[in-house]
């Protein structure tokens, strides 16, 4: 799977098209498309509104593949918090 697979990834499971997208990423007009039709190099700037506009996908994954580190350790602190606000519900019940 290239950075082009899963740019696809992202606009299919976030249900967007291409110039939705590059709006709201911050690129310019068919810049994203561009890259997509011709398989050429992906700009920073698309990177740069990918890691703010789409913080559930990692630089590490849209560049890699591969999940980043960081992924784990978030998912194990989201349950944390999720035990300490059962907890907290317990108290107020």
């Amino acid at each position: 799977m290239t950075i082009h697979d899963r740019l696809r990834q992202i606009l299919s499971e976030k249900n967007l098209s291409i110039s939705k997208f590059e709006r709201i990423i911050g690129a310019g007009q068919n810049s994203v498309s561009t890259c997509l039709r011709r398989q050429s190099s992906v700009g920073h700037e698309v990177l740069i509104g990918v890691a703010k506009n789409f913080p559930d996908y990692s630089l590490d994954w849209l560049l890699t593949g591969k999940e980043s580190s960081n992924k784990e350790a978030i998912e194990r602190i989201k349950g944390q918090i999720r035990e300490i606000e059962k907890e907290i519900n317990k108290i107020n019940s």
